[in-house]
């Protein structure tokens, strides 16, 4: 999914889908990773579809 950041009064903002109520925003260098709370890589990476060996 690509979303375009946009001005909101004095901020910067960008818009997610309608069922996104909170976000975490994790820094990797100069990176931003936005993700919905409690669906991290983490929560990813436990998941059962994710092989032992990955």
């Amino acid at each position: 999914m690509q979303s375009k950041v946009f001005k909101s009064n004095q901020s910067q903002a960008v818009a997610f889908p309608v069922g996104v109520k909170e976000v975490e925003i994790v820094v990797v260098g100069n990176s931003r990773i936005v993700t919905p709370i409690n669906q991290s890589w983490d929560s990813w990476f436990d998941s059962p579809s994710v092989s032992d060996d990955f």
